[in-house]
């Protein structure tokens, strides 16, 4: 009986849940603890299950293809992928890193052939979310092998994808880009995210053309992609482009795109901003710190024969004079004609979103409790039910039970 005891609290203590709460008094007090902008109706996996996961297998389990479940994904330790896995059709969830976690793809090989590019391409990236709906992603550091060019993947793309609100993410040396949202993705908020390279650039692989490609988020990837035209809507909110970050802060295409209250401190900056075809733009109270941040905040982009039009604002930021400058017969994008949201003056940008206790990146702390349920109405009769000393139960007994490897209240 003691040998089997045992073995019951070991499986309690792989899979019981621990509740995780946000401890909200140590949040920035511009920090909402909720999405903002074009994402604010993002409410992922809330009033859902919960459950920890530590490896790949757990984590891939818990994202199957078109599971709508709500479910609150808390994820522990390192994750270690091995090319980018492929989230399509998911809803209702929100995955969320306790301190420390990390999303991790180390493969470096860069291709010299036409014949090992697609292998290589296949090995690289982390996390593509494709066509899904009402997704959160917190408090987790992207990590990989450091930019090259070859068409390789990206830490995070959200293709196709509605409704995302990616929150305290520290994002580092994407092999493509650090978190690109393309194809008619929409209704985007990213906030409170670091993107910088720790890594040197590794060159160009077959087919590259940039020897340097840490160009780090991109918004719409061709100006022939007429199915973006009314999407592409992304809020960046206490973002902090740091070393590193060469351009694309993000580049974008065809969507509305609102930078508010963000960082540019990179001194490897080409340019901050870029304004493709049909980008409508507005840059409002972020701080240009670094040299070359000062010199190009922003860059136009929409350039070739019959891709000309954009709309860019500069508004009341730190070293980037207001200007309001335009291509085409498109309205300016102005973000309160849309939304609602509060903002804090450009001076304070640098030691808000830099702070380490609770600005950008992974800084979110937790309070937990014990995750015990009420034991359900509809519980399996057939398993066996154990009290805390190892002695089987039936349904007339009260208090703590073990059935089916997890703890319950019994009333």
């Amino acid at each position: 009986m003691k040998k089997y005891l045992l073995a019951i609290l070991a499986v309690v203590a792989v899979n019981t849940c621990i509740a995780q709460t946000i401890d909200a008094s140590k949040l920035s007090e511009y920090d909402k603890n909720a999405p903002v902008g074009f994402g604010a109706s993002v409410t992922g996996g809330e009033g859902g299950t919960t459950v920890t996961v530590e490896n790949f297998s757990q984590l891939k389990a818990q994202l199957s293809a078109f599971s709508t479940t709500k479910t609150i994904i808390y994820v522990k330790g390192t994750i270690t992928f091995d090319g980018q896995y492929e989230m399509r059709g998911v809803k209702n969830k929100t995955i969320i890193g306790l301190p420390g976690t990390t999303f991790e793809n180390m493969n470096e090989d860069i291709p010299t052939s036409e014949s090992d590019k697609n292998a290589k391409i296949k090995k690289t990236g982390i996390l593509l979310v494709r066509e899904c709906d009402n997704i959160a992603i917190r408090n987790i550091t992207f990590k990989s092998a450091g930019a090259c060019d070859f068409n390789g993947n990206d830490n995070l793309y959200l293709q196709g994808s509605t409704n995302v609100w990616v929150d305290h993410c520290d994002f580092q040396d994407g092999v493509d880009g650090n978190l690109d949202i393309c194809i008619a993705a929409d209704n985007i908020c990213v906030s409170w995210c670091r993107f910088r390279y720790l890594l040197p650039a590794r060159g160009k692989g077959y087919g590259g053309s940039s020897e340097d490609h840490r160009f780090t988020n991109l918004i719409g990837n061709g100006d022939k992609q007429t199915g973006d035209q009314g999407k592409l809507n992304v809020t960046f909110a206490n973002c902090w482009w740091d070393n590193g970050c060469k351009e694309r802060m993000p580049r974008v295409r065809f969507g509305k795109v609102h930078t508010l209250n963000c960082l540019y401190s990179s001194e490897n900056a080409n340019y901050c901003v870029g304004g493709g075809y049909k980008s409508n733009v507005y840059i409002e109270k972020c701080a240009f710190t670094s040299d070359k941040a000062k010199k190009t905040p922003w860059k136009k982009y929409a350039t070739s024969s019959g891709y000309t039009d954009y709309n860019v604002t500069i508004k009341d930021c730190l070293n980037a004079a207001d200007k309001q400058e335009r291509s085409g017969d498109i309205d300016y994008f102005v973000p309160t004609d849309v939304y609602t949201y509060t903002s804090y003056a450009a001076n304070l940008v640098e030691s808000v979103v830099s702070n380490a206790d609770n600005g950008a990146g992974p800084t979110l702390q937790f309070t937990s409790s014990d995750g015990i349920n009420t034991i359900k109405t509809n519980q399996r009769s057939d398993m066996p039910r154990y009290n805390i000393k190892g002695q089987q139960v039936d349904s007339s007994y009260k208090g703590l039970v073990i059935q089916g490897g997890k703890k319950y209240i019994q009333k």
